[in-house]
């Protein structure tokens, strides 16, 4: 699951380290004087009856209320108490206000999202919604409210920041709004298959873009379109027309494949790790609703997790949802563009962005037939890039939502799924009677095959195409195999939904493991998300070892016993991790030469810094690797038959040097997680001193972005720290919700010094769960704390 603009929240506050305002925050931190109250009794203005906030020893609050609206009330309340800041970050970014707290270091980002235009939005989003959802989405407001009022001092961060205004429900819809943008990928990658383009060609940047393998893994089990020959007939059409110019896992596993004659379903969403996470974990029990799992601040329900009757997990739906059009503009008058009919006029508006120790800064925005001109806010890009992205189109994505947290029967959580309307998701999901199913579901454009894997000639363009039908999309219900998985890896069928997908190696690895044992538990499943087997890695030591690439033997005999596992403690992983990123980047360079920072992952700027490009590597090199000698096609790569097995072993060799000067010269002492490690940021850890104590880290992290345990790297900026990881992992058992388990990448808390703010980093590391209870009498004899909000 990729993190969109989110990624912008680590240097949040990097420019407000005053003395005055850290040492306030350090002495908040220090007196525990933000910790909430979680015990007694507190006034709720607006609850409709009294509602139990119960706080189990696994750090999971239990909302238990008589009614929906106060089951949310009370999520509310409990958001405000334990992620008040990280719910105003995200309110501040997605707004494009954080100048205003952060001065002009900050502005760009502000630049962006201004024009993206999420708040203008999020206000339709509210319209759109029906009067019973929004009765409840202000219950949750009215929670949100209550809860900052409770609250003996403001967390830590707000000493730099300055008071939060009050919540409204627009900022849930704005919250929502941003972090459904930052699923709704492609238009970047577009971007950047125009400079390979320019660079190497039709034929040469179709041979470095890693398309999707034929005949490889598929949700449904049948192939995908021919990508291959769609990728090279979209870079032909493009350069003809002149246009160039320049992680998560889920599966469910039916009755047939568990101990216990019921479906599990396991989950961990990949994203990257952060205090405070994420995501947060809740149970909410009031009228039709009995929920728990994980959810997101700032927004009611459940993201995913289980009800009564339904478990569900979901995926970056990894579907082609963005396109970028390059517009005309009339020099004499620039609110106007061109279209096939002639000149036409714009939407345009100002839009004021207030900065901290400056004049207040103003930028026109301008709204083409085909979206939101942005162009001019991507560096190095001035051109009239308009986008376009179902992630931006106006929609109600609160009815979907609830309807999902509440359906009892698969039909009505199909139904729910239906409504999506926005960044598309694989949703994996399990019921009680039996049902194992998948579903891809959101707003996907219906494009001739090839179309929106480059940008497009606005002025000539027909405008945006119309979404495929919900009933169109992949999905699976009941196969026979009983088993169900999604690594982000292509659905198969006959539709063109993109070539964004991951490889499939996360998923050919869970279905082995899974078809590895006739039935599974919770503790099976458990196991399985921790797997850090690494075959593209194992694949290419076996190719070093058949071509004698590697002359030491000490270093040699290492190899050959290794099974894989890139575990943090592991040698021949320290070895094969760094070989595969010197190998792909010497192949890059040799390739793509200028634009081979595109290859190894490099985004398009600040706002995107990373590309889809970083996790559809390895395929292309492997393949290149792996072809028979004399094969037509090395010659491309290596000018004679031996140049591929030298450049093997000299590159072995420099490896081999490199790791000894760093690690050692035993082989058998160096480790993996030496290398490349993980780390909890808080936003402030720009600022000296206190970002690095309310930050945790790094630690040693095995694992790489092909491993079921994803701790995907950059190959362009450095491997010593991990990118995207498993932030949230739980396995439901549909047999007894009470054996349901969970983990946290970060603790629930995200003040800074509260006893629940990194209480599950060493759990997490160490691949332990925790229980995710439900049933009264699990929750009370589980119970730590208890609060009741009673109506005022």
């Amino acid at each position: 699951m990729p993190p969109g603009p989110a990624a912008q929240l680590t240097n949040l506050l990097a420019q407000l380290g005053s003395a005055a305002g850290v040492a306030r925050a350090a002495w908040i931190t220090l007196s525990h004087g933000a910790d909430p109250v979680l015990s007694g009794r507190l006034p709720a203005p607006g609850a409709r009856a009294p509602i139990e906030l119960l706080r189990d020893t696994h750090g999971v609050p239990h909302v238990f209320a008589q009614s929906e609206a106060d089951a949310l009330y009370g999520q509310g309340f409990v958001h405000a108490q334990d992620r008040l800041f990280q719910m105003e970050a995200m309110r501040r970014l997605a707004a494009g206000r954080l100048a205003e707290a952060a001065g002009p270091a900050l502005l760009d980002s502000d630049r962006f999202m201004r024009r993206l235009g999420l708040e203008r939005l999020a206000a339709s989003d509210l319209a759109a919604t029906t009067a019973e959802n929004r009765e409840l989405l202000d219950a949750y407001v009215a929670g949100v409210n209550a809860g900052i009022a409770s609250l003996p001092a403001l967390p830590p961060e707000f000493a730099l920041l300055g008071p939060p205004a009050a919540w409204r429900a627009e900022d849930s819809m704005l919250v929502g709004r941003l972090i459904l943008f930052g699923f709704a990928g492609n238009w970047d990658t577009e971007l950047l298959r125009e400079r390979l383009l320019a660079e190497l060609g039709p034929a040469g940047a179709a041979s470095v873009d890693g398309s999707y393998p034929t005949g490889a893994t598929t949700h449904l089990g049948v192939p995908s379109p021919a990508s291959v020959e769609q990728l090279l007939s979209a870079y032909h059409a493009a350069y003809s027309a002149g246009v160039v110019s320049g992680a998560s896992n889920a599966w469910a596993l039916a009755p047939s494949r568990t101990n216990t004659g019921a479906p599990l379903l396991a989950a961990d969403p990949h994203l990257e790790t952060r205090l405070p996470p994420v995501f947060h974990v809740s149970h909410l029990s009031g009228g039709v609703i009995d929920a728990a799992g994980a959810d997101l601040p700032g927004t009611p329900g459940i993201a995913l997790g289980h009800n009564r009757t339904l478990a569900w997990g979901i995926t970056a739906g990894m579907a082609d949802v963005a396109d970028c059009y390059v517009e005309t503009i009339d020099p004499a008058h620039p609110d106007r563009y061109l279209t096939p009919d002639g000149w036409a006029l714009g939407v345009t508006r100002q839009e004021r962005i207030d900065v901290r120790g400056r004049e207040p800064a103003w930028i026109g925005v301008l709204e083409t037939r085909h979206g939101v001109v942005i162009g001019a806010a991507l560096a190095g890009d001035d051109r009239a890039i308009a986008l376009r992205s179902t992630a931006l189109e106006p929609g109600d994505i609160v009815t979907p939502f609830l309807g999902v947290l509440t359906a009892t029967r698969v039909d009505e959580f199909e139904a729910a799924l239906d409504q999506w309307p926005s960044s598309p998701f694989n949703w994996v999901f399990a019921h009680v009677d039996g049902t194992i199913g998948y579903r891809l579901a959101g707003g996907v454009p219906e494009r001739p095959p090839g179309v929106g894997l480059l940008p497009q000639h606005g002025p000539t363009s027909p405008g945006p195409p119309p979404l495929i039908a919900p009933a169109r999309l992949p999905r699976l219900v009941n196969p026979a195999s009983g088993v169900i998985v999604s690594a982000n890896h292509a659905p198969g069928g006959n539709l063109d939904l993109g070539g964004e997908w991951c490889e499939p190696w996360r998923a050919d690895r869970i279905a082995h493991l899974l078809y590895r044992r006739a039935q599974h538990d919770v503790a099976s499943c458990a196991t399985i998300q921790l797997d850090v087997h690494s075959e593209p890695l194992a694949r290419l030591r076996d190719r070093l070892l058949s071509a004698h690439a590697v002359a030491d033997p000490a270093l040699r005999a290492l190899l050959s016993a290794w099974d894989g596992q890139a575990s943090a403690s592991s040698a021949a992983a320290a070895f094969m991790e760094t070989m595969f990123r010197t190998l792909a980047t010497e192949l890059a360079t040799r390739l793509a030469g200028p634009v081979a920072s595109i290859l190894l992952g490099a985004g398009v700027g600040n706002q995107m810094p990373h590309s889809t490009f970083r996790y559809r590597l390895h395929g292309w090199v492997l393949e290149r690797l792996e072809l028979p000698a004399g094969d037509t096609a090395l010659a491309e790569w290596w000018p004679d038959p031996g140049a591929r097995d030298r450049t093997l072993a000299h590159l072995a060799e420099r490896v081999r040097v490199e790791l000894g000067d760093r690690l050692g010269t035993d082989p058998t002492r160096w480790s993996w997680g030496a290398l490349h490690t993980i780390e909890f940021a808080h936003p402030l850890r720009a600022i000296p001193g206190i970002g690095q104590w309310f930050s945790r880290g790094p630690y040693p992290s095995g694992g790489d972005v092909n491993t079921v345990c994803q701790s995907g790297f950059s190959m362009h900026h450095g491997m010593d720290v991990s990118g995207f990881t498993p932030v949230y992992r739980q396995v439901i058992d549909l047999a007894d919700f009470d054996r349901s388990c969970f983990m946290l990448a970060g603790g629930n808390s995200g003040i800074p010094g509260h006893a629940r703010y990194d209480d599950t980093i060493d759990e997490y590391l160490g691949g332990l769960m925790r229980p995710l209870l439900t049933s009264r009498a699990a929750v009370d004899a589980a119970a730590e704390h208890a609060l009741v909000l009673e109506p005022a």
